[in-house]
């Protein structure tokens, strides 16, 4: 008896051409999905530094106009870092000038970035710069400077101050991290978000703004008034291992070093070569004792010496003020930070202004 095997299903032969389009299909399939996985990722990022950024108010790296007092008439023309801003108070001098005052602010800024503020004051008889031990060093970079200044002009500076490598990788770094900032404004920027976090984390918890994050130099107040409050916070009230702690931030930031020949020193003297006021005072600033037992060696006074001296070279009309020889003023009780004045210290300084321009003006 003969047996026969259950009839097996025929068998689907796909055709060589099918079988391609089949393969093809998987691949765009797994690279749409890979694109996904890559793409969502940097999405959320860009958006939740974007976020972070307006929340925490970092400044993008455009200048902030800033002006207080009338706008009829010239205008002052207000050069200088926060130290400048918060060291003086504004509000009086344009009352006693009769003039209005004006400034373009960048965190950390320094004299390449007030050159450029220089030529948008067309309306200024007056131009008041502030400089420092702090602002002038060159190893103190401004974080928004290559938003600035251009590639050119700072290519230009290191070349003529005849710069080493390492400094000018380290400038010339600042251009492709803008060009990163631009889809991740937060980049680079660790301790501007934890000062803004701790900011919003005060409001939140219904506490006052410190003194300390009003004048850091990395999260200036939004507000487009030349007027920043008197702040209370003493130095001198610091534990210590508050203060060490900060002087060694600072000495990373800047590597432990100071000098001030550099492109920070070419615009400063460009600046006061090519003055376009009736007037033009430069005010030097002090920093905190603390910042300078720590960083002002006898080499450093020295070499920020030679450059005033130089300056007073290039433009001998120029009005220096020396707040930094203000014996009074030559305490941490009067600084809220180790480089910007409190509001007790805004006082002096400012009372010493004035006496200084009363000098000037007796004595012409």
């Amino acid at each position: 008896m003969q047996t026969t095997s259950p009839q097996q299903p025929p068998v689907e032969r796909l055709s060589e051409p099918a079988l391609s389009e089949q393969g093809l299909s998987l691949v765009q399939t797994s690279k749409v999905r890979l694109l996904i996985v890559l793409c969502v990722p940097i999405m959320i990022a860009v958006v939740v530094s974007h976020v972070t950024a307006s929340r925490f108010g970092l400044q993008t790296g455009d200048a902030m106009y800033r002006r207080i007092g009338t706008t009829n008439g010239p205008q002052v023309f207000c050069a200088g870092s926060s130290l400048l801003q918060f060291g003086i108070s504004w509000p009086e001098v344009s009352d006693a000038l009769g003039q209005g005052i004006e400034c373009w602010a960048v965190a950390g800024s320094s004299p390449e970035i007030w050159e450029v503020s220089q030529r948008l004051a067309t309306n200024a008889n007056t131009m008041i710069m502030g400089v420092s031990v702090y602002d002038l060093n060159e190893y103190q970079l401004c974080d928004s400077r290559a938003h600035i200044v251009s590639f050119g002009q700072t290519v230009s500076d290191l070349w003529q101050a005849k710069a080493g490598w390492l400094f000018s990788k380290r400038v010339l770094s600042q251009y492709p991290l803008a060009l990163l900032r631009s889809l991740i404004p937060t980049a680079g920027r660790s301790n501007a978000v934890l000062v803004g976090l701790r900011r919003k984390m005060r409001e939140l918890f219904g506490l006052s703004a410190s003194a300390e994050d009003q004048g850091n130099a990395l999260v200036l107040p939004s507000q487009p008034v030349l007027d920043f409050g008197a702040a209370t916070e003493r130095v001198s009230n610091w534990p210590v291992d508050k203060v060490l702690r900060r002087l060694a931030m600072q000495r990373n930031l800047i590597q432990g070093r100071h000098a001030f020949d550099g492109p920070k020193k070419l615009a400063f003297l460009r600046m006061l070569n090519h003055v376009r006021s009736d007037r033009t005072i430069v005010i030097v600033l002090p920093v905190a004792p603390s910042y300078a037992r720590e960083f002002a060696t006898p080499e450093v006074d020295r070499d920020f010496e030679n450059v005033l001296s130089e300056a007073k070279r290039v433009n001998s009309d120029v009005l220096f003020v020396r707040l930094d020889r203000v014996s009074a003023l030559h305490s941490d009780e009067y600084f809220s930070d180790l480089v910007h004045l409190n509001g007790a210290g805004r006082e002096i300084a400012t009372a010493a202004f004035f006496n200084a321009l009363k000098e000037t003006d007796s004595n012409p």
